[in-house]
């Protein structure tokens, strides 16, 4: 291995220490300056010369040496070093400048000191970036308060104008339930069925808005459970769509051998949610299955049909509110019925899943006890 001639590492070490773009200065044990690097003097308005000999407590602020002196000092004492101290060099006739200065003692035998040195590094490019971060990052915790106040308000409005728009929708409803029952031609039933109808899927719009700003504004939908025949309750739902849908097929299979504690209303409305998606997305010439069981750790409740499988990206924003899993944008409804159906599973401390593959969909809620 050949060696590096001395007198070039001197020269190496010459050139490093003067034509470095940060500050070097050189103590002896006391901290009398012994030599300081071109850069440094040029930072104090001064010369090599004319700093050495002084303490390197003088070439800082009033400030910064009255810090230097009572913790610093010590520190180098105690520890042998400190790291990136922020501090400012006496005021050169052009203004303070702000550093970091970095020590470090070195020590011979019998852990004596020998003596020190210091590196300072220019801080005012640094402290402009940390200013401009701290301003940004306020800026950002400003636009980011605005916005969840301006969130609240735009779902404390949507609770409002839902609440205000079922009263005048339920004059419409009971008028057109009314009417229906009076002595009408056919073309004039036939235009009030479309008026009934379509004032009670503009209700159920209304109803999901409302459980949609319940759950935002009130940390979740609220249910009051009570004991319940399950297999009662899906048979009602399950004949309710059957009616609405003629030509669908729904097949029920239960293993129920007990009551379920549940808030019925809410449970019908889960399930209701998910056969009405199966009748939408499903094959329709494949049954629809509806099944549920009890046991002691748990009750569940599944519904199953054949189609196209829901593509994963869908899946993973499938119970986001107004996520529609890719749906065409001519089919009903807001994109809210199965944020909602986990929701209400959420507040029955369970979980609504799915699973969906070439062969078939099937969504679960699956209740612990």
């Amino acid at each position: 291995m050949t060696s590096i001639p001395s007198n070039n590492l001197s020269e190496d070490f010459d050139d490093f220490f003067e034509s470095s773009l940060c500050g070097f200065v050189i103590t002896d044990e006391n901290g009398i300056i012994t030599r300081v690097n071109t850069c440094a003097a040029r930072w104090l308005n001064s010369s090599p010369d004319q700093l050495t000999g002084k303490r390197i407590s003088d070439l800082l602020s009033i400030g910064g040496r009255i810090y230097f002196e009572t913790h610093l000092w010590p520190l180098l004492r105690i520890q042998g070093h400190f790291d990136e101290v922020s501090v400012e060099l006496t005021d050169t006739g052009n203004g303070r400048v702000p550093i970091y200065i970095n020590g470090y003692e070195r020590r011979g035998e019998n852990n004596k000191p020998l003596f020190l040195r210091f590196t300072l590094f220019k801080a005012t490019d640094r402290r402009l970036y940390e200013e401009n971060l701290q301003m940004s990052k306020k800026l950002a915790e400003t636009n980011l308060n605005i916005e969840q106040e301006q969130a609240i308000i735009r779902e404390q409005f949507i609770a409002v104008l839902g609440h205000d728009l079922r009263n005048p929708l339920g004059g419409i409803m009971s008028a057109a339930q009314l009417l229906t029952r009076s002595e009408l031609s056919e073309r004039d039933k036939k235009l009030m069925n479309i008026v009934h109808s379509s004032s009670k899927r503009i209700y159920e719009m209304i109803n999901n808005i409302m459980d949609l700003a319940r759950g935002r504004l009130g940390g979740g939908i609220s249910i009051s459970p009570v004991a319940v025949d399950l297999e009662q309750l899906l048979n009602e739902v399950s004949n309710e769509l059957k009616v609405s849908w003629p030509q669908r097929t729904i097949e029920s299979h239960f293993n129920i051998s007990n009551p379920v504690e549940c808030d019925p209303g809410r449970i019908s409305q889960l399930v209701s949610n998910l056969l009405a998606n199966a009748i939408n997305h499903g094959s329709p010439d494949t049954p629809i299955v509806l099944k549920a069981e009890t046991a002691h750790e748990f009750w569940q409740i599944s519904v199953t049909n054949n189609g196209q499988k829901i593509p994963e990206e869908a899946v993973q924003n499938l119970f986001n509110p107004f996520h529609r899993g890719g749906t065409s944008s001519n089919q009903n409804g807001l994109g809210l019925g199965l944020y909602i159906s986990s929701e209400i599973a959420a507040a029955h401390n369970g979980q609504l899943s799915v699973i969906s593959d070439k062969a078939q969909t099937c969504f679960t809620l699956h209740i612990p006890i």
